[in-house]
């Protein structure tokens, strides 16, 4: 039996690496591919969003390979699901199941002001300290960004099966949660309780069964 592929996109000031607890829990029922975004881990920069599309484009049909008869899902954290969320509207035939956790579906340019000088007052350093494929500049590059992308008309374009997931404390970005959820047909809203932005590093196990049980239903 032919295991479904999964996708899964990092977010801004992650690479591929922040996926790596997750691997032992998925890999045994689906085939995982993980790129880094341009300007992050082994992908060159600067970040921009269209080419981030077709990159994980491109993952997703070497994925797929000729032969037929496969799912694709594919699973994005925080900016990686709004590349994520593009990618199954350019992709429709070949994306079965979306899932997106934190998306925004157009960045409020305050939250985006906000975010920009809390980055800029951190010093470079600390940026890599705990990912050395990420970069204070490639950070900022990429939220300046994903400030000029509005995903509200991709919405009705959806045809996968879409889960939208957001921790009950990411108060940024449960509203956008609920305005993908309302607006791609079809769509479910999980809400995480207790659980904050970036709840995939915090509860990786969590997120696995999550995944699973999106791509593998019993």
């Amino acid at each position: 039996m032919v295991k479904p592929l999964l996708i899964l996109i990092h977010g801004v000031a992650r690479t591929s690496r922040m996926w790596a607890p997750h691997l032992p829990l998925l890999q045994p029922q689906v085939d995982v591919i993980a790129p880094d975004l341009p300007g992050f881990g082994v992908t060159t920069g600067p970040f921009r969003f269209d080419e981030a599309v077709a990159q994980v484009a491109a993952d997703l049909d070497a994925g797929l390979g000729t032969g037929g008869g496969r799912t694709a899902y594919v699973c994005g954290d925080s900016a990686g699901a709004m590349v994520a969320l593009r990618l199954a509207v350019r992709r429709p035939e070949a994306v079965t199941g979306l899932i997106v956790s934190g998306v925004q579906v157009h960045p409020p340019r305050v939250l985006l002001a906000l975010q920009g000088v809390f980055m800029r007052a951190i010093p470079a350093a600390r940026y890599s300290e705990d990912d050395p494929g990420v970069t204070k500049e490639s950070v900022l590059t990429a939220v300046r960004e994903l400030g000029r992308v509005d995903l509200r008309p991709d919405l009705a374009a959806v045809r996968a099966r879409t889960l939208v997931v957001c921790g009950e404390q990411d108060r940024a970005n449960l509203s956008a949660a609920r305005r993908a959820a309302a607006g791609i047909a079809g769509a479910q809203l999980r809400v995480q309780p207790d659980a904050g932005h970036l709840w995939s590093e915090a509860e990786p196990e969590a997120f696995s069964r999550m995944l699973l049980d999106w791509a593998v239903p019993s």
